[in-house]
């Protein structure tokens, strides 16, 4: 069995969210635990320096719609020469870093559906190189679930690799501690196989407490 990204220590209940990833079960080698950190502390993820400094649940109305959300608000330098995201499909980018522990008891495990650079009444989703942004990470609540007066959120560690011969440009990924196959079907094409994914190094445990505004 593969070790999971999960803290040893936590209770059974609790697990680890990412958009793409969800691991249940098993739990981290001591050396491998990450660091308790804490809030405003800046954290180096080396694509991305983080600092975590809030969480507060907030309602949003859209298109007629009211939805409760979880926001985990951070600071976030990219100390690379190239733009990076905030949010996408790809792995690289600033939220697929980020796991959120949630005990099954709070109800259903919020979805992370966004996270976005704010600066006054504008919203982007690009980190431009060398510049601190503020970034507001997202994560939908079903409807009954409590969110806890602290969430705690780990920081994923990544690192450059070569792309090879034709593409000399490289690019970021996860820092692996393991990997895990499992067999999914594509929602585009529909077609089923066995898909591997990184299970990432985790650098930093940071506990916020939680406000609530309406």
């Amino acid at each position: 069995m593969h070790p999971r990204a999960r803290v040893a220590g936590y209770a059974a209940a609790a697990v680890l969210i990412a958009v793409g990833a969800l691991w249940a079960t098993g739990g981290l080698d001591p050396a491998d635990a990450p660091a308790r950190v804490a809030p405003g502390k800046e954290v180096d993820q080396h694509l991305f320096r983080t600092k975590l400094v809030g969480a507060h649940v907030a309602t949003i109305k859209k298109f007629g719609k009211t939805t409760r959300m979880l926001v985990i608000n951070a600071w976030v330098t990219n100390p690379t020469r190239e733009t990076q995201g905030t949010y996408a499909l790809d792995d690289n980018v600033f939220a697929h870093g980020m796991f959120l522990y949630w005990r099954t008891q709070n109800g259903p495990r919020p979805k992370q559906v966004d996270a976005q650079g704010v600066a006054g009444d504008t919203l982007f989703r690009a980190l431009q190189p060398r510049l601190p942004t503020y970034v507001a990470v997202q994560y939908e609540l079903a409807s009954g679930a409590r969110v806890p007066d602290h969430v705690t959120v780990a920081l994923a560690d990544y690192q450059y690799t070569e792309s090879g011969l034709l593409d000399p440009r490289g690019y970021w990924v996860w820092k692996s501690r393991g990997y895990e196959t499992r067999y999914e079907t594509d929602p585009l094409t529909h077609k089923s196989g066995r898909v591997t994914h990184i299970i990432p190094v985790l650098v930093a445990n940071v506990t916020l407490p939680v406000k609530v505004k309406q």
